[in-house]
């Protein structure tokens, strides 16, 4: 082997293995883990989507995702009485074990205030109301 092939052959295989050693071995990206997000986002939208009530009892707020600087990302208001609030809550807590888990990996993004919210039954519709 001649010096000049020797050296393309360290250069090239030098080459390979730093860069075989940059290869993710992770299954999570962050593109799967905002489709992951959306889709959990998706059905709970789909499972509060009939907020019809009778009374201000049967609204409910629920905290929903995590923000990276600390508090939920929104707040989701419901009715108990379409809704099954142990459904809604899981979907809520897997929302936000996703988001943190997401946060601690993407750093921090987004720290806008959410003020919390009120639920209140006007017009036999669960609507929310931003406390100030």
């Amino acid at each position: 082997m001649s010096r000049s092939s020797y050296s393309k052959f360290l250069v090239t295989t030098a080459s390979l293995l730093i860069l075989s050693g940059c290869v993710s071995t992770s299954d999570s990206t962050p593109a799967n883990d905002n489709t992951n997000v959306s889709k959990l986002n998706s059905a709970l939208a789909e499972l509060v989507q009939d907020n019809s009530c009778t009374a201000s009892f049967q609204c409910k707020v629920l905290e929903v995702g995590q923000r990276a600087c600390g508090g939920p990302s929104r707040y989701v208001v419901y009715s108990t009485l379409h809704t099954q609030q142990e459904n809604a809550e899981q979907l809520a807590d897997q929302i936000t074990e996703q988001e943190t888990a997401d946060n601690q990996t993407n750093g921090l993004t987004d720290c806008l205030p959410v003020l919390p919210v009120q639920a209140l039954c006007i017009d036999q519709q669960c609507q929310s109301f931003e406390l100030k």
